[in-house]
């Protein structure tokens, strides 16, 4: 069947709009049925972690482990991470435990200061000791905390860990408990849940045994740090997702609800490009900027005025990180400039004196985007060097770094993101066996340029209804592969157009007869001259969005491209 005969069948068997189902096609939907279960995610999708044909290795042993925990009266510390997703699961990770009588306290990583850097440290065991911490409980962080673990172990801690990265390579850490769908021995099907979500199973697990019924009402957290760590939507993640989505504005906590109200502006939903580029970047500033402990008072917090006053500091944080992201990345793409003209390396690893260690991981993907190559940003001081890195498609950080390890002070992650750390007069020798590492793998296969979301659904105007908007809802949460549409459309009549400060047109555009849209076409000041060339007829790639103004909403054009 071809696909505008596969189109018309999803559209009349669903009874949705023909421009959803042309998008569901060419986005690899080549049945009903699959663009059903594409549409309808279910609670069917939600896998059981107890499954005796395919359970999560350590589920039984991690129920057992929190209830001697609770029995014991014993300390118990939730060691977090400071992004999205090591936020959002320590969030759960208390509030879930409180539930079942554990006060737990909370410790997060700084980037800055004693035991500085991502993940556990021996320093922050000695601090959890010293508090009188008896149990240790990690969540997005732990799988490669090999020698911190066993240090821990060795003072007498009992230790959980509850991560979603791939291990080291260097075996398992000798923690009492290990949940982590990325381990060898692990049939849990799913293999791409995040922090917070291998968090929620065993929250949501733990109150189905002790009668609680289910853990729902934490999945606005799960989707907050699942579209933030840019996971892929395997059934299971996309149902957790899109059923937290539709849970943020109504949010049992204070401090989400003030969250999506602030940043938000009062929209009627929260999409997953919403959490990615207005909460996400607000909620990380902190912990790229100083301490991260504000971000998780927030989710904590119980009162909404408290929660307003919290979320004026992070906005402080936030445009404190714009500026600093911005100069520094500018130093970055001038580094590889000025070193390499023209003649790329096939790996770009780029250091510099007392770069902020809390943006260099932004940087480094705005370098690997500039430059189309793998690129490790690092910052160097007092002889160690930080760096954050960003892989471009076809090149995975977590196998290369593996084969350099030894190189290491630190290091962990994933193929597409890693950190690690190293003595500086072995960045040179890190440089060149990553180079020659690339080319055993054939680099010229992700070399190559790539078209980010090449995809473009042709469309007319009139396809365009707030019919269509509600429907589109159904193809969240839209993030990572499954990014949000980009339409195309031809001999499109610019009824108005004006030039707005810092490069923007806004503008009235109808077709053959349509309804006249608003749009805005960001930084296109230059696209003025090729409008008025035109006559005031182009042809325009956009995404349709809603628009709030004072209470009332309406559809937007997001112009992508003018031609």
């Amino acid at each position: 069947m071809n696909a505008e005969l596969l189109a018309n069948s999803i559209a009349h068997k669903l009874s949705i709009p023909h421009l959803i189902a042309r998008i569901l096609v060419a986005r690899g939907c080549e049945s009903v049925s699959k663009a059903y279960a594409r549409v309808h995610s279910t609670r069917e999708d939600v896998l059981n972690p107890l499954d005796s044909k395919q359970p999560m290795c350590g589920m039984d042993a991690a129920l057992d482990w929190i209830l001697q925990a609770k029995n014991s009266g014993e300390k118990l510390c939730i060691f977090g991470d400071y992004d999205m997703d090591g936020l959002t699961g320590t969030a759960l990770l208390k509030r879930g435990l409180s539930e079942i009588g554990i006060d737990a306290s909370w410790h997060l990583p700084c980037r800055f200061g004693m035991g500085s850097g991502y993940g556990l440290s021996t320093d922050v065991v000695d601090q959890m000791l010293a508090e009188n911490v008896r149990y240790l409980l990690t969540v997005d962080t732990g799988i490669t905390a090999n020698a911190e673990i066993e240090y821990a172990k060795s003072k007498g801690m009992r230790v959980m860990i509850i991560d979603h990265h791939e291990p080291s390579g260097d075996g398992l850490p000798p923690s009492d408990v290990l949940l982590d769908p990325c381990q060898d021995d692990c049939l849990y099907p799913n293999k791409s849940l995040c922090g917070v979500g291998v968090s929620y199973k065993f929250i949501d697990t733990l109150f189905q045994k002790e009668g609680k019924g289910s853990a729902d009402k934490y999945l606005d957290l799960v989707a907050l740090g699942t579209l933030a760590d840019l996971v892929e939507m395997t059934p299971e993640n996309r149902y957790l997702t899109r059923s937290g989505l539709s849970r943020l504005l109504t949010s049992a906590w204070p401090g989400v609800r003030e969250l999506c109200r602030r940043q938000l502006e009062n929209a009627p939903y929260v999409g997953g490009q919403d959490v990615l580029f207005r909460i996400a970047p607000l909620m990380n500033a902190p912990g790229r900027m100083d301490k991260p402990d504000v971000a998780l008072e927030l989710l904590l917090c119980d009162d909404a005025a408290k929660a307003s006053a919290l979320l004026d500091n992070l906005s402080k944080y936030n445009d404190l990180r714009k500026k600093t992201e911005t100069d520094i990345s500018k130093a970055a793409i001038d580094w590889v400039n000025d070193r390499y003209g023209e003649k790329l390396p096939h790996v770009l690893v780029v250091d510099g004196k007392s770069w902020h260690p809390g943006v260099i991981g932004i940087v480094a993907a705005k370098v690997a985007q500039t430059f189309n190559r793998p690129s490790a940003v690092l910052t160097v001081e007092n002889g160690i060097a930080q760096a954050s890195a960003r892989a471009i498609p076809g090149f995975n950080w977590h196998k290369a770094l593996f084969e350099v390890r030894d190189l290491f002070l630190r290091w962990g992650g994933h193929a597409n993101a890693a950190g690690f750390s190293l003595k500086e007069e072995n960045i040179p020798v890190l440089r060149e066996r990553l180079q020659r590492w690339a080319e055993d793998q054939n680099a010229a296969a992700f070399g190559e340029p790539v078209e980010e979301n090449s995809e473009r659904i042709p469309a007319a105007l009139n396809e365009i209804t707030p019919d269509l908007m509600n429907a589109l809802q159904n193809l969240e949460p839209f993030g990572g592969k499954n990014p949000y549409p980009i339409l195309f459309t031809e001999n499109v009549q610019v009824e108005k157009l004006r030039e707005l400060r810092g490069g923007h047109l806004q503008l009235k555009l109808s077709q053959s007869g349509s309804p006249q849209f608003a749009a805005i076409a960001f930084g296109m000041a230059n696209a003025k001259k090729i409008i008025e060339a035109k006559h005031k007829k182009i042809s325009i790639a956009f995404e349709p969005v809603w628009n709030v103004f004072a209470g009332r909403k309406s559809i937007q054009l997001l112009i992508k491209s003018i031609s």
